[in-house]
């Protein structure tokens, strides 16, 4: 139950994470409208210029569907007044053979009278025959005519009918038969004049949103959905990802992975109880007494008063130039013990939180020490290095390992305080950025961490170091802040991860 109150709780606080910044994204934008009445006028602008190119592309629609219902009602009249054209030239060529034939004979009949008939029927009561053909011929001379004429103009209008270079509304202008489309024209002209305006008030909206408040406010309209999905993932992915890596990718790795043992590689020799080692109290300032003939090498910054001889080091040993200077054993401080009493007191100069402890070893197998926890180094202990490849790499970033063997002491510094553990025995997890150094004749591994919650919220790691063996290892309290500046943090943590995986 308090696990499902614990996720729900969560989910709750990423929603309403996720809501804050959308409407705190939207309260920005209506005080932008506000304070400048240009992106007001752009946004008005832009919400008007896309109602405008709706009603652009309706007007469009209904235009081209007007065109395509008239160009068909046009091709069925064109087909229609054709079909009576072919029945009316049909019919008036049957009638001009009539009529044809009906002159041939009115004018045969007209021929029959000669002369001397037509001198006879001159005479009072006597019918005037060859006159009346005369004109039945006439009169069916001039219906044959205007029969042909007739026939001719029927022709002629369904030549244009057939006329294949012709649109449907030409033929049926050419043969006059276009009346009866008049109000599907006036509706087609009225809705392109509509549509002409439409579009002379889109063109003048888009030269407005093309200035620069115009293309500000059409960046945001373009963006804000993928910039929102990229929002919801930055606030979701993370914890999927170490959600997977806590449950799935960190088992994996616990069980594959082959824990270390530095001690069992010193030359050959075998591990065993000959190293000798021991740890003063963590102090804020300490003083140091070296016998005749002892030497401290400590940074010069941490080097308060001296009784006794000093001089300066450029490097603490010279056969690891690259790690002494690395690791800030460079320019130092030599004091060098004598017949007299000789004192050194050693303090943090810049960092009132740190703390101080010395640590004695003699005939040790090896001190692994990170080196930027070193401040100053006792007798010639030596420098040595071991690598490591392999998972166990791969989950703590670090391939290198700095180990000061034989016999001398360190003075170590930590943030907060200086602890040194010893698991007794069994197994002791400590947090990576918490770990000074152990003794190398531990055994070491990697765990996941126990807290699942703190870590999904940030405040603990995954990776835990797992130590076995009976012999200390070195931790501080807390580690440092690091440099407040975006910039300089980002190269902090970039040399700071490099300088781990090389054992720094």
């Amino acid at each position: 139950m308090r696990l499902v109150s614990a996720v729900l709780g969560f989910a709750l606080r990423k929603m309403g994470a996720l809501l804050a910044v959308v409407l705190a994204l939207f309260l920005g934008f209506l005080l932008v409208q506000a304070a400048v009445p240009a992106i007001k006028e752009a946004v008005t602008d832009r919400e008007r210029l896309q109602q405008v190119a709706s009603e652009r592309a309706t007007l469009e629609g209904d235009l081209q569907e007007l065109r395509a219902d008239l160009a068909e009602a046009q091709r069925e009249e064109v087909a229609s007044v054709q079909a009576t054209l072919d029945a009316e030239v049909v019919a008036l060529g049957d009638r001009v053979s009539d009529q044809r034939s009906d002159v041939e004979s009115k004018l045969e009949e007209r021929d029959e009278c000669s002369r001397l008939r037509e001198l006879v029927e001159d005479l009072p009561l006597v019918p005037n025959t060859c006159d009346l053909k005369e004109r039945a011929a006439e009169s069916a001379q001039e219906a044959l005519e205007t029969l042909e004429a007739s026939l001719a103009r029927a022709e002629a209008s369904a030549a244009v009918l057939r006329d294949p270079d012709l649109t449907p509304q030409q033929k049926l202008e050419r043969v006059g038969a276009n009346g009866a489309f008049s109000s599907s024209e006036r509706e087609i002209d009225a809705t392109e004049s509509e549509l002409a305006q439409k579009q002379a008030e889109e063109r003048s909206l888009e030269q407005t949103q093309g200035s620069g408040v115009g293309w500000v406010v059409d960046q945001w309209a373009r963006s804000w959905r993928w910039l929102a999905a990229i929002a919801l993932l930055v606030l979701l992915v993370p914890p999927v990802l170490k959600t997977v890596s806590y449950f799935l990718l960190m088992p994996i790795v616990h069980r594959a992975h082959r824990p270390i043992h530095l001690a069992d590689d010193r030359d050959g020799a075998p591990e065993g109880d000959a190293g000798v080692l021991r740890t003063s109290d963590a102090e804020r300032t300490l003083t140091v007494e070296l016998g005749p003939g002892e030497v401290l090498s400590a940074r010069s910054e941490h080097v308060r008063p001296v009784q006794g001889r000093i001089r300066s080091h450029l490097l603490y040993d010279w056969s690891s130039p690259f790690i002494s200077y690395a690791a800030g054993l460079h320019g130092l401080s030599r004091v060098t013990g004598g017949e007299r009493v000789t004192t050194a007191t050693l303090a943090t100069p810049d960092d009132p939180d740190s703390y101080l402890m010395r640590i004695d070893f003699s005939d040790h197998p090896g001190l692994v020490m990170r080196p930027r926890h070193v401040v100053g180094v006792i007798g010639t202990p030596q420098l040595e290095t071991r690598w490591r490849w392999g998972i166990l790499a791969l989950a703590t970033w670090q391939v290198r390992y700095i180990m000061f063997a034989g016999t001398g002491s360190l003075i170590v510094q930590g943030s907060g305080d200086v602890k040194a553990d010893n698991p007794r025995g069994g197994t002791t997890r400590m947090e990576q950025h918490l770990v000074m150094g152990f003794d190398s004749r531990l055994t070491v591994g990697v765990n996941r961490t126990e807290v699942f919650w703190p870590y999904l919220w940030g405040r603990t790691p995954l990776v835990d170091d797992e130590f076995a063996g009976s012999h200390p290892l070195f931790w501080q309290k807390a580690s440092t802040q690091g440099p407040s500046n975006p910039v300089a943090r980002a190269f902090d943590a970039f040399f700071s991860a490099f300088g781990k995986l090389l054992g720094f």
